[in-house]
């Protein structure tokens, strides 16, 4: 080959060179000006159009080609863009991170060597936020690839800016694959999760169009179901069941809120496609069952953890066991079972344990939560999860793969740099784990479930998948049958970070009220089938990990189910009111139940006094009343005490717990009336006899002074 570029000045360069020198890789014919650093940094903007081909064969053409924008304030004159490459590939993963962090600094530039013969002139003068493009091409034939591997390479943009000579101005670096057919592959299961937000009230009704668009041509959605129907033998599908649920019903039309009004959706007929679509992919896929090779997640994709430490562990259960059931209808046939996407990558052993009762055999989890004990052994794609009930599946998901899909993709360049990290890190891995080894399968997976990827990156990364000679197909179920666990782990804690990404424990305490409020209005309805279902799938989707990201609209969601709960229980209610006067200090207190249900309910009521201590009367149950009727009873009450008593008229569960709110009425017993009256009247003879007694004496007491003196004054004889 013949090789014509510059080797940056370093004196740690030279080593590396040393290699290619003896392999004859390197011409003698080096030769070409030093490239002064540029002390300011980037001035002039990269970005990647193509880069192909990505996995490069001898013969064929290397390509890259872009767009500068000069994002600087002053014009920058002579400006070319040219090649470097390394002059080795990378030993380590780790590597590939760091050279993709790096800045653009030639001092400390992984790339060894700039290719004369790439130069080319891109514009005599860019002014300030002028944009020119550029194409790079060389034979792969004429480039310093020596042994297999995966090699730096950096377009790199040279132009003067200021009073300076000829400098770098900017650049941008990726990696660059070079395997020979002899490669010994990694079997790569790629997952693919199809999740959205559950935002749908308990009527139906969506908060917003965010499912609808995303499920419509062009949407996240449906760009997903495309990529994975064209690549069905590639990839492992994994599905929220509510997701399948609310697709199926926007099919026939849907309502979306905007704020105290509600207007009709346009999209139900795209929303009825997917649906079909997926079943079509489905049962083109291949099957190792009878059933469709689906699995799915917790209803609404619950958050375990966070819900389990609620102290609302009977909700997980329910996503859990329903998951498989609202699938199978949705879609007519029998899906692969149910596992459990941890959200933040790990699993408490509390929650690991209810899972693992509910039925749960798999988890996914971050590689990173159940790491080797060995350091230096490469991880693989399946652990055992211990928990109290036996132990289950981790599928681990690789954490390079999934901090390279999880890249910002928003750009074509950004895409394009994110597939080759991607290529580079499966490189590695093919080279790191031994041939002999037990097993060489690795999961490739998203770290956020509801993710949103480059479309063209992800064609070509499935496309790659069987045709590089690094990377074959593999399948969930290939890995789950493989049970090979051989490699010695420790588990890593679940942590203070984990437990922080959860849904608060203040906003769960909200779906906690509302969930009791469900409970009340249950209780009393003699038919809740209909009502109480729709409300309970509502709380399961508040509860959802989605909420974790986008918190306003979980508090929305809880608001509407709460206000709902509140209209429908506030739909039966006791009509009494005003002042009820008792014909002695006990009595019958009439009061009247009104029902404006669309179903009978069977209700309890009871007396209270304001003080309690004032009123005894006992609660009266089984008080049956059928939709839109009322009815009346009478309660034995006493009260206590003289003064006119306030008291609450509050309807009970069957279980005699409170029920909606309660009305008031103001209770008097004639009894203390009359006593008063009595007690009255003896006043009043007292004071009399007091009067007349008192009269009596002074009459006496005067006529037996006036005797006393008659009898002093007569004369003695």
């Amino acid at each position: 080959m013949v090789f014509l570029g510059e080797r940056i000045p370093s004196w740690h360069r030279l080593l590396l060179v040393v290699p290619f020198l003896v392999s004859g890789l390197v011409s003698t014919s080096i030769g070409a000006i030093p490239v002064a650093a540029d002390p300011t940094g980037s001035v002039i903007a990269v970005v990647l159009d193509q880069v192909t081909p990505i996995a490069p064969r001898p013969g064929e053409t290397l390509r890259i080609s872009g767009k500068l924008l000069n994002s600087s304030g002053s014009a920058v004159t002579q400006v070319s863009a040219r090649l470097g490459i390394s002059a080795g590939p990378l030993n380590e993963r780790a590597e590939i991170a760091k050279t993709a962090d790096l800045e653009l600094n030639p001092e400390i530039d992984p790339v060894d060597y700039f290719l004369t013969s790439t130069e080319v002139d891109v514009s005599d003068a860019l002014k300030p936020g002028d944009q020119a493009s550029f194409e790079i091409a060389i034979p792969i034939n004429d480039l310093p690839l020596g042994k297999d591997g995966v090699y730096t390479m950096m377009v790199e943009i040279l132009g003067v800016s200021g009073v300076s000579g000829v400098s770098r101005q900017g650049g941008v670096r990726t990696f660059l694959p070079w395997m020979g057919p002899q490669t010994s592959p990694i079997d790569l299961v790629w997952l693919w999760p199809l999740v959205d937000y559950p935002a749908q009230e308990a009527n139906g009704v969506l908060l917003n169009e965010g499912i609808p668009r995303s499920l419509a041509p062009g949407g996240r959605l449906d760009s997903l179901l495309n990529i994975a129907a064209n690549n069905s033998s590639k990839v492992s599908w994994i599905a929220d069941p509510q997701l399948l649920q609310v697709a199926q019903d926007l099919s026939g039309g849907y309502q979306v809120r905007s704020g105290d009004s509600i207007s009709v959706g346009d999209l139900s007929q795209d929303s009825g496609q997917w649906v079909t679509r997926l079943s079509q992919a489905l049962n083109s896929s291949p099957a190792v069952s009878d059933r469709l090779p689906l699995r799915v997640t917790p209803y609404a994709d619950i958050d375990a953890a966070a819900v389990t430490r609620s102290g609302q562990e009977t909700d997980v259960v329910r996503s859990t066991t329903a998951a498989e059931i609202v699938a199978t209808n949705v879609l007519g046939q029998s899906v692969e079972g149910t596992l459990y996407w941890a959200p933040s990558g790990r699993l408490n052993k509390k929650t690991g344990d209810l899972l693992a009762s509910s039925g749960v055999r798999t988890v996914i989890l971050r590689g990173t939560a159940l790491p080797p004990a060995d350091s230096a052994t490469v991880s693989t794609g399946l652990g055992i999860l211990g928990t109290t009930y036996g132990g289950m599946n981790a599928v681990l998901m690789d954490s390079g793969l999934s901090t390279t899909l999880s890249l910002p993709q928003t750009s074509k360049s950004n895409a394009i740099l994110m597939r080759q990290r991607f290529l580079a890190e499966t490189v590695l891995l093919s080279q790191l784990i031994p041939s002999d080894s037990a097993s060489r399968m690795i999961v490739a997976g998203p770290e956020d479930i509801r993710w949103n990827p480059s479309t063209d990156a992800l064609n070509s990364l499935l496309d790659a998948t069987g045709k590089v000679p690094w990377i074959k197909a593999a399948s969930l179920s290939d890995l789950l049958n493989e049970n090979s666990t051989s490699i010695a782990r420790k588990p890593v804690g679940y942590g203070p970070k984990a437990q922080d990404a959860e849904l608060p424990a203040s906003y769960l305490k909200t779906v906690q009220e509302a969930s009791e409020e469900l409970a009340s209005l249950t209780a009393v309805l003699d038919n809740p089938s209909g009502v109480t279902d729709a409300y309970s799938e509502a709380i399961l989707r508040a509860q959802s990990s989605a909420w974790r990201t986008e918190p306003a609209t979980g508090v929305e969601l809880v608001s509407s189910i709460s206000t709902g709960l509140r209209e429908q229980i506030d739909k039966v209610y006791a009509l009494s009111e005003g002042t009820i006067t008792l014909s002695g200090e006990s009595g019958l207190v009439p009061v009247t139940i009104a029902n404006d249900l669309d179903r009978s309910v069977t209700i309890g009521v009871q007396l209270r006094g304001i003080p309690e201590a004032r009123l005894e009367s006992e609660p009266l149950y089984e008080i049956t009343i059928e939709p839109g009727k009322k009815v009346s009873v009478e309660l034995e009450a006493t009260v206590i005490g003289g003064r006119t008593l306030s008291a609450g008229v509050q309807l009970l569960t069957p279980q005699g717990q409170d029920f909606g709110r309660p009305a008031r009425i103001e209770l008097v017993s004639t009894a203390y009336a009359r006593a008063a009256a009595w007690v009255v009247g003896a006043a009043f003879v007292a004071i009399v006899l007091f009067v007349v007694v008192g009269i009596t004496r002074r009459v006496h007491k005067a006529a037996t002074g006036a005797r006393a003196k008659s009898q002093k004054n007569e004369p003695h004889v």
